[in-house]
């Protein structure tokens, strides 16, 4: 493994809740304890400075460390949001809520990351060229059905055995997955089809969150990070449950992803 994979396989991906201080400011719930603490070791969290992101969201986020456990400084993102991500992979809000429908009661996708699929679905491509201020472009289109595609399992480079993981982690049934993977290279609306397919069916719960973080680490995404979140109300970070095996060199899995986007020169990266 190269130094840049390990430095980036030895930064943390957490994750917590932001709320608004007293002047409307965006702020992080502090963990007791950092990320590098075990057993009952204890813990003096600080905020070492906010940093603005090039991607989502669109707020300063905390880049926090630790007296006890100087190794590193890290990042806290707020729910659904990743490293290097400009949309985030779940519909929730910087305090922890899961937005939903309110007709439908279904979690709104058309807001994350999901939106280039749901479009794809219902037979919208995006233009090739758009405003200065509208990022729905083609190639945005195109890149963003690879990823969720592989981060939903639908992709068909992916290996069966990972399909089938993912699968288990967002407690969808495999066949969806399967068929999924079967259709994808037939028309790019059918990809967006498949992924629609598989977002339908996530049971829409609280640990909606847990799920999609656990099927990108089964997935090789993250930047080689094991995502871990926050629970205030239990106080302990909550873990993606994956095993040794199902680590992002697992084979079959998806290469590591740095800050470049995604290759466009493959014939299911474009869409009309």
């Amino acid at each position: 493994m190269s130094h840049r994979l390990q430095t980036q396989a030895r930064l943390p991906f957490a994750t917590t809740t932001y709320k608004a201080d007293k002047d409307g400011v965006l702020r992080p719930e502090l963990p007791s304890r950092c990320v590098f603490a075990t057993g009952a070791q204890t813990c003096s969290i600080f905020v070492d400075h906010y940093r603005l992101r090039k991607t989502g969201p669109c707020f300063p986020l905390a880049v926090v460390g630790c007296l006890a456990h100087p190794q590193r400084r890290y990042t806290l993102y707020p729910p659904g949001h990743f490293p290097y991500g400009r949309e985030p992979v779940a519909p929730y809000s910087p305090s922890g809520e899961l937005l939903l429908d309110a007709a439908a009661g279904q979690s709104l996708w058309e807001t994350t990351l999901f939106a280039a699929a749901v479009d794809a679905a219902n037979g919208e491509g995006w233009s090739s060229e758009s405003l200065w201020d509208d990022p729905r472009r083609r190639r945005t289109q195109g890149c963003r059905l690879q990823l969720t595609g592989r981060l939903l399992g639908v992709h068909p480079q992916l290996d069966d055995g990972v399909r089938e993981r993912i699968a288990t982690r967002l407690a969808v049934a495999t066949m969806t997955l399967f068929t999924g993977a079967r259709t994808w290279a037939s028309s790019w609306k059918m990809r967006g089809a498949a992924i629609l397919a598989v977002l339908l069916a996530i049971p829409t719960q609280a640990s909606l969150l847990d799920r999609m973080l656990a099927a990108g680490a089964v997935g090789g995404l993250w930047a080689m990070r094991h995502p871990q979140r926050w629970d205030a109300d239990r106080g302990t970070w909550v873990m993606a449950p994956l095993p040794p095996s199902e680590c992002p060199e697992h084979p079959g899995a998806a290469a590591p992803r740095g800050r470049s986007p995604p290759p466009t020169n493959l014939p299911d990266a474009a869409v009309p």
